[in-house]
């Protein structure tokens, strides 16, 4: 009669919840994401219609419905460009470092919507002081965003079982993909109606407040604190994490270990070059497409958007096959995280330096260029998922970690491409522009072969504060790798 009881107690307290609920917040982190690139990569295509030449249809449309358009350098748009990823670089630690303090959940809400204010601000701002002010905005965006990677990977630590991490982390970091695919295709168009450049930024942030809305609703730190989860998944999940996720939120940071870990180096290295070549195409292209290639603005999103299509479409096979010889211990997680990466970023090297050399090609050129964005994917289950691996309890301090040096990468690449590239027509400075590029991704390729790993830290095990201030009071020199950690036995890492 009991245990009858106890039946008719558990079916009364599932009722109203809902199965696979780390499944509808994978969806609203993808959601987040894709926000945050309607918000962050818009500026690409935008810049073009808010600078168009005097000669182009562009120009004649603007000015015959009044929109204003402004007449700026390379130099001021890769300025532009550039102040987003200050602000971004400044802060990702320190947005880790609150993460570690306070609900995840709602610093990604509050984030979202300072990000939103602002975009939604930036018309009127800008025909009202002109560049100086977008310069501005841009970097207070880029602080405002710096808390969405390090909050969405602490969160995912604690939502995503290890056998399903490939697929439900890289579903959500597809967002970036499908993000940047719909702002591309849609500012173009956007540019060319009646209302203009200032549409783009209304649309985007218009965006931004539905994701909140749905966020404040649906979405949770963890399974823990989800009012819809059944106790069967919520008990799924923490079993799955008791061995490497603490129910502790104030851990103490193993600073020391985490700046002296070769592993954690490796993910920081590849991150920048990462970004570095991602934040050089998705910045600069739309101006190439433009003044090499000859294709107007409403043209030029749509091609400058098929890559990124590419890459979204390209990334749900390779997260699963990924995740497939994971679970049957095809290879080891080092070699398969040191695999994928390797392809995604030397693939992505070889082809820039093609790329450089097709002139003024542009079949050739763009069909290179979906073959470079597209082959990054891969390396959403390389550098990109490495830091659950890692160190789960402390995945959004690395993030954070690694986010702000990558975050050089999108300062640099603007900016140093502004420098070279004097006259927007020549194809010899673009090819400079194209083979750094390209150099940087192989140099970073190789570090990850030689230094990267997939087993969990030491340091992962939580620690009294006692201990940790003095590890980070005390840090000296030495390589902070686990005990587990083979890689000088095998670049590539054992195959199993």
């Amino acid at each position: 009669m009991q245990s009858k009881t106890h039946l008719l107690e558990d079916e009364f307290s599932e009722r109203g919840k809902i199965r696979g609920v780390r499944y509808l917040q994978s969806f609203l982190l993808f959601l987040c994401l894709f926000a945050a690139y309607l918000l962050r990569v818009s500026i690409s295509v935008a810049i073009v219609a808010m600078t168009p030449d005097k000669n182009s249809t562009d120009f004649l449309l603007e000015t015959h419905y009044h929109i204003p358009v402004f007449s700026w350098t390379q130099h001021t748009k890769s300025l532009i460009l550039s102040a987003f990823f200050w602000g971004y670089l400044i802060m990702n630690l320190p947005a880790a470092m609150i993460g570690r303090r306070y609900n995840n959940q709602m610093l990604l809400a509050m984030s979202m919507t300072l990000t939103v204010a602002l975009s939604l601000a930036t018309p009127m701002l800008v025909v009202a002081f002109n560049w100086p002010i977008l310069v501005l905005i841009r970097f207070l965006q880029g602080l405002t965003q710096a808390f969405t990677m390090p909050m969405i990977h602490g969160i995912s630590a604690k939502w995503a079982p290890p056998n399903e991490r490939g697929r439900l982390v890289g579903f959500v970091l597809g967002g970036l993909q499908f993000g940047t695919v719909i702002t591309l295709v849609g500012s173009g168009i956007l540019a060319s109606t009646r209302s203009g450049w200032p549409s783009i930024y209304y649309t985007s942030g218009a965006f931004g407040i539905f994701w909140v809305i749905l966020w404040l609703i649906f979405g949770s730190e963890s399974p823990d604190t989800h009012r819809l989860i059944t106790r069967s998944e919520r008990n799924y999940i923490k079993s799955s994490l008791t061995q490497t996720v603490s129910e502790k939120k104030n851990l103490i940071t193993p600073w020391k270990e985490i700046f002296t870990s070769m592993p954690v180096w490796a993910v920081t290295i590849s991150h920048a070059g990462h970004n570095c070549g991602f934040w050089l195409l998705l910045s600069e292209m739309p101006t190439f497409i433009s003044s090499v290639l000859k294709f107007d603005i409403k043209s030029d999103g749509f091609v400058s958007a098929l890559p990124y299509l590419a890459m979204w479409l390209c990334q749900f096979p390779v997260t699963y096959f990924a995740d497939y010889m994971n679970k049957k211990n095809v290879t080891s997680l080092t070699f398969s995280r040191k695999f994928w990466n390797t392809l995604g970023m030397s693939g992505g090297a070889l082809g820039l330096m093609v790329l450089g050399y097709m002139g003024e090609n542009a079949n050739a050129a763009i069909c290179m260029y979906v073959f470079v964005v597209a082959i990054g994917c891969c390396t959403n289950v390389g550098f990109n998922i490495n830091h659950l691996d890692l160190a789960p309890n402390y995945a959004g301090i690395l993030m954070g970690f690694t986010n702000a040096v990558a975050a050089l990468g999108g300062v640099l690449a603007p900016t140093v491409c502004g420098f070279i590239v004097h006259d927007q027509t020549s194809v010899d400075e673009w090819r400079v522009v194209f083979t750094l590029g390209a150099v940087i991704l192989f140099f970073s390729s190789i570090f990850y072969i030689v230094f990267g790993s997939a087993e969990v830290q030491s340091w992962n095990e939580p620690r009294n504060e006692n201990v940790g201030v003095r590890s980070f009071m005390q840090m000296k020199t030495d390589y902070g790798s686990s005990s587990k950690y083979t890689s000088s036995s095998s670049s590539f890492g054992k195959l199993s």
